[in-house]
């Protein structure tokens, strides 16, 4: 594992210490304090690594979990050495660097699979599923809303920086959601895209977004947020009514029937339920798994650079056309104050606030 940040912490190293598929072999990170915390609560023999240089020979494979700049240089290294790579999302900057990537994994034949961990989740499969099987019939228009009060913190602060990030809430937390998008809908036209950057790093943002289906326009919505509290859910309408997956919903989907109170959770019929004793599965041990079975069988893994790629590309077409968000809260402060001049308290307020009203 190279990068031991909370990610590492939380979701791959456990994954990789509970598999009977892998052995762990080594944490890389620069700072060793770090190395040293991750090593004795885990209970792991000396295996800090400081340099991943130092792994070139000793390992077949690796978690790649370090800031998103530094994917596509590391990453590009490992691959040409013939070492598999299950990297974090987002899998580069640009939609050069993930070129990159996939080319350097081509030329040696090493898997490189990205961490987009939803793609495990059976509410996805099934969303897909109903969709593909024109379960709504002609369908008309889709929102995904995904966000609240920041409350995941990188260890590094990377993603405080363009420079180290990429982007802002469209790249944290918006990877996921466009990978999501463009896996159930296909390629997709920007139609916009409004940020509140002024600059540096966005915190909240809204896409309009165009797909293809059967022939027929779709429109499409993404609303995402660092700083409120969004309804975080993904809605799908056709003429047939809705289908809606919440957020933290991952075995089923909800189906709304038009012209109809009822509400029908559906889930896949080979899907075994879960007793209340039941732990609900570990979707990144699920995902290693596939990793493995990829670098062993010779098969794609579920979500491969080319994949993710296109959500990569689709986040720099929205960023080329970005638009300021309106926030009339600040332009009417600061338009007031710039009618009072350097003299003298500012006149009286003419602009007032609109009421607050929830998101439907």
């Amino acid at each position: 594992i190279i990068g031991c940040g909370a990610i590492a912490e939380r979701a791959h190293l456990p994954a990789v210490v509970s598999s009977p598929s892998v052995t762990l072999t080594a944490l890389s990170d620069l700072d060793t304090s770090r190395l040293e915390y991750m090593r004795r609560r885990y209970r792991l023999g000396p295996i800090a690594v400081p340099d991943y240089r130092d792994l070139v020979g000793r390992v077949d494979a690796v978690i790649l979990a370090l800031p998103n700049h530094l994917h596509a240089p590391v990453g590009v290294e490992l691959l040409s050495r013939g070492i598999h790579v299950l990297c974090e999302k987002p899998l580069a900057l640009t939609r050069c660097e993930g070129e990159q990537l996939c080319q350097a994994a081509r030329a040696t034949g090493s898997v490189l699979a990205v961490g987009f961990v939803a793609h495990f989740w059976p509410s996805t499969q099934l969303l897909k599923q109903l969709i593909e099987s024109r379960f709504l019939g002609a369908l008309e228009s889709f929102e995904y809303q995904f966000g609240g009060p920041a409350k995941w913190s990188p260890l590094s602060g990377y993603n405080l920086r363009r420079s180290t990030c990429g982007g802002g809430v469209l790249v944290v937390s918006g990877s996921h959601v466009l990978d999501q998008v463009i896996h159930l809908f296909g390629d997709l036209e920007v139609r916009s895209h409004a940020d509140d950057s002024r600059g540096g790093v966005e915190a909240n943002c809204q896409t309009q977004v165009a797909a293809t289906v059967d022939g027929r326009p779709v429109r499409g919505l993404v609303r995402l947020s660092h700083t409120y509290q969004l309804a975080n859910r993904v809605q799908i309408v056709g003429a047939g009514g809705t289908l809606e997956v919440r957020g933290g919903q991952t075995r089923s989907v909800t189906y709304l029937p038009s012209r109809s109170a009822l509400r029908h959770e559906l889930t896949a019929a080979d899907l075994p339920p879960l007793s209340p004793a039941d732990a609900e599965p570990d979707y990144f041990l699920l995902q290693l798994h596939d990793f493995v079975n990829a670098i062993r069988t010779g098969a794609a893994p579920r979500v491969d650079g080319e994949q993710a790629t296109r959500s990569v590309a689709l986040t720099e077409r929205c960023y080329a056309i970005r638009t300021a968000l309106e926030e009339p809260w600040s332009e009417a402060t600061l338009a007031r104050l710039a009618r009072a001049g350097p003299h003298g308290p500012p006149p009286a307020a003419t602009w007032q606030a609109p009421a607050l009203t929830s998101v439907p």
